[in-house]
C-alpha cells in the first residue's frame, strides 16, 4: 500500500504545483501490495499539472556538480570538482550537440492503443471526418467521454508519459544515462529509451541546473519494455534507502529516487531500474500514475465477476462502451452529436484483450451470434451489433460458472434451491474437513448472505470460496498443540535456509545486491548468507560478494541496515545471519563493531540462562543470531577415549576415522591417488568468534569428538559430502542421531554456477535443519523449499516430525526409515482454471491449456533423482485460458518418509499437435506439502517462473486425502 506522510489522502489533487511543494509519499510496496483490496476500491484520479510544452525547459534538481552524486565521490577542489562534474555530466547525458529545437521535430510515433486511435495524450477526441455522403461510419466513430473513461481510456496519466515521456537519470552499478519513461494507459505498457540530446543552462544556484531536452529519443536507441503486471516490487524514497545506499548516492536524493524491479519478458529473468526523478513532484507523479494503473487494472480483472443480473444500464456503462459519439461543427459554433447505441463484435474483441479474457475470436463469436438473435419487442434490434439487453445476456454467458452450479447442484438439489445455514455447515464439516466452531461457521455464513442473512444463491457460495475464509493452506497442523508449536529448542525445526543470498543470479559473474536479501525475507527465509571479503584498501570497510568471481561487491554496513529493516517483516521469528569470514584480523573488528552497532539490542550477545539447551524460536522473537565459526578456546571439555584433543578446535585433533570427505587430511595412499590437502582458510579472531552464542559454526571432523558434543555447535556440509554420508548406512545413522540434538548447514555445490539447487526432501528426512537454497532461482529445488515454509503463515520455522526428533534407541536406529514412513491415499479433482495468462510463445492467440499433477517424496521407493513418485495428466482444452473446465480426478496412494510428501499442479499450454508424452510449455504453477492442504473445494493460485503470485489467476480443484497407516 502506500502511506501518506502528513495528509489524510495520498491522492495528488489538480490543485498541486510545479514547484513540487506539495505533500511527499511514503511508500511501502510490494507484490502483495499490488493486489492488496486497498487498490480495488474506487478508482480516483486527477490531473498533476499543466501540459508541460515540447520547448519548455524541465525543471531539475539534480546537482550539477555530477562529481557528487555519489557520497563517496568528494573532492579537495570545490573549482575543480565543479569543472570535472560538468564534464563528466556533458560525457555521460549530453553528448550530441546539436542545438535543434524541438518544436521543428516530428513527434514521436505513438502505440495504437486497444480502441484502434492514437494515444496522443490529447483531452479532447482526434477530429472526426465525415464521409462524403454525409453518412456516418460507427467504426470511425469516437467513444463518449463518460463510456471511454469506463473502459480505462480516461486515466489520468499526464501528458509527458504518452507524449515525449518523464526525463529521469537511471543509475546501475556500471552507468549513468538519462532516459525518458512513457506510459501506455491503453496496454498497461510502461517503455523507456535513452535521451540522445540535451543541454545544460546555468541556474542561479550553484547546486540545481535545468536540463533543456534537444530531442526526444535516438533513432537507434533500443526501446525496452515491460507491462504493469511484470512489476514485482516498487520501492522509493526512504522505503528504497538501500537500494540508494547500494549505489553510493548522497541521501540528498533520497525524496527523487525511485527503484523499480520488473520481469524482463525478452530475457526472462528479473530487471532493476534505479531511477533519480527531477523533481520530487516527477516522482509522486510516477508513483501515482503506476498507482492509479494498477487499480485500474483490478477493477477490470474482477468486473467480469459482478452479478450480472444487477447490472443496470449505468453499470453496463461503466463496464464497457454502448455509446460512441463525433462531433461535427455545423454554422460556425452549432454541433450534432453522432451516437450508436450499440456494442459491436470489434467492441467486444477490444474489451476482451483488456481484460485478458484469454479465449477464441471463434467462441466469442458463437456467443455474440447467440444472443444478438435474443431480443423483446420492447428492445431496438440493431443489426451491427448488440443492444443493452443482448449486451447484459452476453456478459451473463460469459461469466457463467456451470462448475460452480454444478456443486451447488450436488449440495442444494437444483439450480434454484437456496443454501440454508445447516446445509452450510454440512458442507464445511463432511466436505471442506474444517474445524470450526458454530458462532465462527454462522458471521461466515452472515458475511456472504443476502441482506435478510438467511440463505445463499450460488453467487454467495462462489464469493465464499473465493475469499480469505476458504484459504488453501492450514496454520498449524491439527495434530500439534498450536499454543506449543513454537516452544521447542531451535534444534527441532527446519529452518527456511539461503545460500549466497546477496545474488540475484549466476554464482560466478551474477550481481550482488541487498535486493537479494530483501526479497528472502520477504518470502520468511530465516537464515541468510553474507560472504564478507577485504574491500579495495586498507581504508575500507568489508565488502559482501561471491569471492573470487566477477560478482559486483556491496557495502557489509548496507547489508546489515537491510536486514535489520526487513528481518521481522514476515516473521517474528529469530534469524540466523550465517557469516562466512575472508577478510582480515583488522576487517574482522570492524564488522564486529558494525553488527554491534546497527543491531543494537537485537543482537544476542549473551545466552539467555544457564542451560545447556538451545532456546526456542518463541523465546528468541525479534532476535538476531550470528553463525560464525568457532576458534577461540573451548571451556570444559571432556577428552575422549582413546583420543586426544587440544582446547583450540582450530588446532584440534585425533586418531578417530572421520566421515568427512571435506578434511583434507589423507589416510594414506589409496589405489595410486593422494589426498590434496585444501589451502588454509581465513583466521577468525577470537572477538568475532565470540559472537557466536547459540550458532557456533565448527568444521565437520567426526561425530564422537567433544566438541561434537556442545549444544552450540553446527556443521555446515556441502552436498557432495553429505551425499557421501548418507550412501554408507553407518554414517547415515549417525547423520540422523546428530540432528535429533544438535545443528546441521546444507549448501549447494560451489559447482552449480548457474545457481540451480539441489532436491532438498533427502536432507530434511534425515534432519538437518538448515538446508540453503539458492532463493534466486526457482527451479524445482526452491519451489520445494518454499512449499515446506508456505504453511504456518510463512514463519520460517516448521517443527520436525516426532520420529525425526525423539531419541532412537539403538535396537531402533536399523528400522528407523521404516518407523519415518507415511501412507497417503488421495483424490484430487482438477475443476476449473480463471484467467490464465498467455503464454509468451503464443503471441495473441488463445492458449490451450492442461494441468499435470506431479507428486515428491523422500522415500526409498523414489528412484528418480528427483524423487518424483507419481504423475497425472489432464486432458486438453482448445483455445480458452479464461475459465477452462476440466472436472477430471485422479486417484491413488504415495509412500514417503518423515512426512515429506509434495504435490505440484503445473499449467502447460502447447501450440501443436498434442501427445501424450508432450509437456508443453508450463505458464504458472504451485507446489504444496501435501498435509499442509485443507481438504474439499479451493481455489489454488498459481505463480509464474519468478515465484511470484499470478494475483488474476487461478486454479479450482477438489482435495480429499488421508492416511492409511
Amino acid at each position: 500500500m502506500y502511506k501518506n506522510r502528513n495528509v489524510s489522502d495520498p491522492s495528488i489533487s489538480s490543485n498541486d504545483a510545479d514547484d513540487g511543494s506539495s505533500q511527499v509519499l511514503t511508500p511501502v510496496v510490494s507484490p502483495s501490495d499490488l493486489a492488496s483490496p486497498l487498490h480495488q476500491s474506487t478508482y480516483v484520479a486527477h490531473t498533476y499539472e499543466k501540459h508541460r510544452s515540447n520547448s519548455s525547459p524541465v525543471s531539475s534538481s539534480l546537482t550539477l556538480l555530477f562529481s557528487n552524486l555519489r557520497t563517496n565521490d568528494g573532492s579537495n577542489s570545490e573549482a575543480s570538482s565543479s569543472q570535472s562534474g560538468r564534464s563528466i555530466l556533458k560525457k555521460l547525458l549530453y553528448k550530441n550537440k546539436s542545438e535543434e529545437d524541438l518544436r521543428s521535430l516530428s513527434p514521436p510515433r505513438s502505440r495504437t492503443n486497444s480502441m484502434g486511435r492514437r494515444g496522443s495524450g490529447s483531452k479532447s477526441p482526434i477530429p472526426f471526418m465525415n464521409n462524403t455522403n454525409g453518412s456516418i461510419d460507427s467504426n470511425d466513430m469516437e467513444l463518449d467521454p463518460s463510456i471511454y473513461a469506463s473502459m480505462g481510456h480516461h486515466i489520468k496519466i499526464p501528458d509527458v508519459f504518452i507524449k515525449d515521456g518523464l526525463p529521469l537519470l537511471k543509475l546501475s552499478q556500471k552507468s549513468k544515462k538519462r532516459i525518458m519513461l512513457k506510459v501506455d494507459p491503453t496496454s498497461f505498457i510502461f517503455s523507456w529509451k535513452s535521451a540522445s540530446s540535451t543541454s545544460i543552462s546555468a541556474s542561479a544556484s550553484n547546486k540545481f541546473h535545468k536540463v533543456v531536452p534537444n530531442s526526444i529519443h535516438t533513432p537507434k536507441a533500443k526501446l525496452h519494455e515491460f507491462s504493469l503486471d511484470n512489476i514485482k516490487t516498487i520501492a522509493y524514497s526512504k522505503e528504497a534507502t538501500n537500494y540508494r545506499e547500494e549505489l553510493h548516492i548522497s541521501k540528498e536524493f533520497e525524496s527523487q529516487w525511485i527503484t523499480i524491479i520488473y520481469y524482463n519478458e525478452a530475457k526472462k529473468k528479473l530487471k532493476t531500474l534505479h531511477l533519480i526523478a527531477d523533481t520530487e513532484h516527477d516522482l509522486k507523479r510516477l508513483v501515482q500514475a503506476i498507482k492509479n494503473l494498477k487499480v485500474l487494472r483490478d477493477h477490470l480483472a474482477k468486473e467480469l465477476f459482478i452479478d450480472a443480473e444487477n447490472i443496470n444500464e449505468d453499470k453496463i456503462r461503466s463496464i464497457m462502451s454502448l455509446a460512441n459519439h463525433t462531433e461535427d461543427t455545423v454554422d460556425g459554433n452549432e454541433k450534432h452529436h453522432h451516437v450508436r447505441e450499440f456494442v459491436s463484435f470489434s467492441d467486444i474483441l477490444k474489451y476482451a484483450k483488456r481484460l485478458n479474457i484469454n479465449l477464441s475470436a471463434s467462441y466469442l463469436k458463437s456467443i455474440f451470434n447467440e444472443v444478438k438473435n435474443v431480443s423483446n419487442s420492447k428492445d431496438t434490434v440493431f443489426e451491427e451489433g448488440l443492444n443493452f439487453n443482448q449486451f447484459k445476456l452476453f456478459i451473463s454467458n460469459l461469466k457463467k460458472r456451470n462448475d460452480i452450479i454444478e456443486i451447488w447442484i450436488s449440495i442444494c438439489g437444483d439450480e434454484q434451491s437456496k443454501m440454508s445455514f445447516e446445509m452450510f455447515k454440512n458442507f464445511m464439516i463432511n466436505i471442506q474437513k474444517e474445524n470450526l466452531e458454530i458462532d465462527q461457521l454462522q458471521r461466515i455464513f452472515k458475511k456472504f448472505g443476502n441482506e435478510k442473512n438467511d440463505y445463499w444463491l450460488p453467487e454467495n457460495f462462489n464469493s465464499y470460496l473465493m475469499s480469505k475464509y476458504c484459504q488453501s493452506l492450514i496454520s498449524i497442523p491439527n495434530d500439534i498443540n498450536a499454543n506449543n508449536y513454537f516452544n521447542h529448542p531451535l534444534n527441532e525445526y527446519f529452518i527456511s535456509s539461503s545460500h549466497n543470498t546477496y545474488l540475484i543470479g549466476r554464482q560466478v559473474g551474477g550481481e550482488s545486491s541487498v535486493e537479494g536479501y530483501i526479497k528472502a525475507l520477504q518470502r520468511g527465509c530465516r537464515c541468510v548468507e553474507v560472504d564478507i571479503w577485504d574491500g579495495e584498501n586498507d581504508d575500507s570497510e568489508p565488502i559482501v560478494n561471491h569471492g573470487r568471481t566477477f560478482t559486483v561487491a556491496i557495502s557489509f554496513t548496507n547489508v546489515i541496515k537491510t536486514l535489520k529493516k526487513f528481518a521481522f517483516v514476515s516473521s517474528p521469528y529469530p534469524l540466523i545471519i550465517s557469516l562466512e569470514i575472508n577478510c582480515n584480523a583488522n576487517n574482522q573488528r570492524k564488522l564486529g563493531k558494525i553488527l554491534i552497532d546497527v543491531l543494537g539490542d537485537a543482537l544476542v550477545l549473551h545466552k539467555l540462562d544457564d542451560n545447556a539447551i538451545l532456546p526456542s524460536p518463541h523465546q528468541l522473537k525479534n532476535k538476531f543470531l550470528l553463525k560464525v565459526k568457532k576458534t577461540s578456546p573451548f571451556n570444559d571439555l571432556i577428552p575422549m577415549d582413546g583420543s586426544f584433543m587440544t582446547a583450540s578446535p582450530s588446532t584440534a585433533s585425533t586418531t578417530t576415522t572421520s566421515f568427512s570427505e571435506d578434511n583434507g587430511v589423507g589416510g594414506g595412499n589409496s589405489g595410486g591417488f593422494k589426498m590434496r590437502r585444501k589451502k588454509k582458510g581465513t583466521k577468525v579472531i577470537d572477538d568475532l568468534s565470540e559472537l557466536g552464542i547459540y550458532v557456533q559454526g565448527l568444521k565437520f571432523r567426526n561425530f564422537s569428538l567433544p566438541e561434537s558434543k556442545t549444544f552450540n555447535h553446527c556443521f555446515s556440509l556441502s552436498e557432495k559430502s553429505i551425499n557421501s554420508m548418507l550412501k554408507d548406512d553407518t554414517k547415515k545413522v549417525a547423520v540422523d542421531k546428530h540432528n535429533r540434538k544438535y545443528l546441521m548447514r546444507i549448501y549447494p555445490s560451489g559447482y552449480r554456477v548457474s545457481s540451480s539447487n539441489f532436491i532438498p526432501l533427502k536432507y530434511w528426512s534425515n534432519g538437518a535443519q538448515m538446508v540453503a537454497t539458492n532463493w534466486q532461482t526457482y527451479d524445482l529445488g526452491q519451489q520445494l523449499n518454499e512449499a515446506m515454509f508456505d504453511g504456518l503463515q510463512g514463519t520460517g520455522y516448521v517443527l520436525k516430525p516426532i520420529s525425526l526428533r525423539k531419541p532412537l534407541l539403538k535396537s531402533m536406529r536399523e528400522s528407523a526409515s521404516k518407523l519415518k514412513s507415511t501412507t497417503y491415499k488421495f483424490e484430487i479433482t482438477i475443476i476449473s482454471a480463471h484467467q490464465l495468462p498467455k503464454s509468451k510463445d503464443d503471441g495473441a492467440h488463445a492458449i490451450n491449456p492442461y494441468i499435470t499433477v506431479d507428486f515428491y517424496g523422500a522415500t526409498p521407493f523414489a528412484e528418480s533423482e528427483d524423487y518424483k513418485l507419481a504423475t497425472y495428466k489432464s486432458s486438453l482444452i482448445l483455445e480458452n485460458g479464461f475459465n477452462p473446465i476440466w472436472n477430471e480426478t485422479f486417484k491413488g496412494t504415495i509412500t514417503t518418509e518423515s512426512d515429506l510428501a509434495f504435490i505440484k499442479f503445473t499449467v502447460n499450454t502447447v501450440s501443436g499437435p498434442y501427445t501424450e508424452h508432450d509437456r508443453g510449455t508450463p505458464i504458472g504453477g504451485l507446489v504444496f506439502r501435501l498435509n499442509y492442504l485443507k481438504q474439499g473445494y479451493r481455489y489454488l493460485p498459481i505463480k509464474d517462473s519468478f515465484g511470484e503470485e499470478l494475483v488474476y489467476s487461478s486454479l479450482f480443484v477438489k482435495i480429499n486425502y488421508c492416511r492409511i497407516n
